[in-house]
């Protein structure tokens, strides 16, 4: 029988932390067998919640947004192969294969013990197997979000097993396998969880998340004829969602990402001081010094809307001969200001400095001229400011225990909002995009005015809403490859800014070419690892690799 090692510091490993300390093993050796820890409610809470230490999200160090129109990732020498050609021996980032099946198999092996589970008292029982069954969802969901149909696996295999070598599900049998792991862990769950269980899965967690696999069913990606059933399927998954009457949108959307009390959190990974995350290292600006890791486009800064809902002209900043001396970033939404460090910016105890000087030879403190670390400049000259946590001053060594939020209401809002539309009820679409927009305000008058259009324009309003929304919290990504529009929008010469500062102290802007990017349609599924085709003969790899 295989057995379980737990590490005696993380055996009490409590939800409060939620943090990744090591605290299974899958080797042979002594330790506490699987009867045993399925029959002691301890050990196996200990076993489930290890389990929210496994998604990886944005604060992991490069996120899907460096694969993006959003940004581009500082350090990674390869990412012209990841965005523009991934293969099946080449898949870099993208290549979790491996891990995503083990995490699902870790999540078998407790469900192989349903008879020890049974036998702990409710309502703990009924919770581990809804949270057991939310992972084993989740892990799939992501997996056919990239690869497409994958082997459906609910059990564990010996090692002779003849039945371990198995071929690729449909896209559509797994999808539903999804949605219905979704319903069942929404059964399961508890509808709040607070205190000392703050972090932990709720009903709405699992009625969100079936939304979204709905969503991705239900676009054209994955819905090529438009059936309108499966939009129909995602507006009563959100009504669902909405019944339980549990989440609000925050007032505030900077309070979003720093209380992890929100009214609008549905799923967060909670993070502590002790077992932080180092987000703020990799993405500070050099002065301080810091990394840049996530160097945001001119085009992802230009997708900002300007107050009056007008769009940013960029016509005068491409004179690289004739610089533009008008501030490209005054009165712009106000996300943009939570989301994005631009030069002149307050961000710590100073304003930032990506300039550099007219001799072209010196330049500002978080410039490629900078007197600390300038190697590690932001190539763009904008960082990632969403998630940072500015009262650490002390970037190296210090860890941040502000929350990855996985999904929060007005990403629910705005999956609706699509719905709708799709289903022909424009006005209800605009009421949800609105909603979001009117907190964008933030009590602000006379700025974004409400979304009035219809028709295409609608539709690009609401995608366009979720692009602004949602940047940076690793949705970009699914969303470009699910509208089917990333070869339109990743076909392209990206750009950074550069910021020449005068002997007189004002300043001139012009766009530099940062990179360019082309995409083809086998890409909008990431190909199966080639070292997984060489295992299984049975596996069938994806069109065009």
């Amino acid at each position: 029988m295989k057995s379980i090692i737990y590490k005696g510091a993380c055996l009490l490993f409590t939800a409060a932390t939620l943090t990744s300390c090591d605290v299974l093993d899958l080797d042979p050796l002594d330790s506490y067998t699987e009867p045993l820890i399925f029959s002691d409610p301890t050990l196996t809470e200990a076993y489930v919640t290890k389990f929210y230490t496994y998604p990886e999200n944005g604060f992991s160090g490069e996120s899907l947004a460096c694969f993006t129109d959003e940004a581009m990732y500082n350090f990674n020498n390869n990412w012209t192969i990841q965005r523009d050609g991934y293969t099946p021996d080449n898949l870099g980032y993208f290549n979790n294969w491996k891990s995503t099946y083990t995490n699902i198999k870790n999540i078998n092996i407790f469900f192989n013990n349903m008879e020890n589970v049974e036998k702990i008292p409710e309502p703990t029982k009924s919770t581990l197997i809804g949270e057991a069954t939310f992972f084993r969802a989740f892990f799939y969901m992501d997996l056919i979000s990239r690869y497409g149909g994958v082997p459906l696996i609910t059990r564990t295999f010996e090692l002779d097993d003849p039945d371990m070598m198995v071929a690729r599900n449909t896209y559509d049998e797994c999808a539903k396998f999804v949605v219905d792991e979704f319903t069942k862990a929404a059964n399961l769950l508890p509808l709040s969880q607070k205190g000392k269980n703050l972090g932990r899965l709720t009903k709405g967690a699992a009625l969100a998340y079936k939304a979204r696999m709905l969503l991705y069913m239900a676009s054209p990606l994955n819905n090529p004829n438009n059936d309108r059933a499966k939009w129909q399927a995602v507006s009563d998954a959100c009504d669902e969602f909405f019944a339980l009457n549990q989440y609000s949108l925050d007032p505030s959307y900077k309070n979003v990402f720093w209380d992890r009390t929100s009214p609008e959190i549905i799923f967060q990974r909670i993070y502590d001081t002790e077992h932080g995350h180092w987000f703020n290292w990799y993405n500070t600006p050099n002065g301080f010094p810091g990394w840049s890791a996530t160097c945001v486009t001119q085009e992802m800064v230009d997708s900002y809307e300007m107050e009056d809902g007008s769009m940013f002209d960029v016509t005068p900043y491409t004179d690289e001969n004739n610089p533009c001396a008008v501030n490209p970033w005054e009165n712009r939404d106000p996300r943009f200001y939570v989301t994005v460090a631009c030069d002149g910016q307050k961000y710590r105890d100073r304003n930032l400095e990506y300039w550099i000087n007219e001799d072209g030879k010196t330049g500002g403190k978080d410039s490629e001229y900078s007197s600390s670390e300038a190697w590690n400049y932001s190539k763009s000259h904008y960082s990632l400011r969403k998630f940072a946590d500015e009262s650490i001053t002390q970037s190296y060594g210090q860890r941040a225990s502000n929350s990855w939020i996985y999904c929060r209401l007005a990403e629910v809002y705005l999956t609706y909002a699509e719905a709708k539309y799709m289903l022909g009820d424009e006005t209800t679409a605009r009421l949800y995009v609105n909603k979001i927009r009117e907190r964008a305000r933030g009590g602000k008058a006379g700025i974004l005015p409400d979304v009035t259009e219809s028709g295409d324009a609608l539709l690009k309003k609401i995608q366009h809403e979720r692009k602004i929304e949602l940047a940076f919290e690793d949705q970009r990504w699914f969303d470009m490859r699910r509208w089917k529009i990333a070869k339109d929008v990743m076909t392209n010469q990206f750009h950074g800014i550069v910021i020449i500062r005068k002997a007189d102290g004002s300043k001139v802007y012009h766009l530099k070419d940062l990179f360019k990017a082309t995409y083809n349609d086998k890409l909008y599924l990431v190909p199966i690892p080639q070292t997984e085709i060489n295992k299984n003969n049975l596996l069938e790899q994806n069109p065009g690799y």
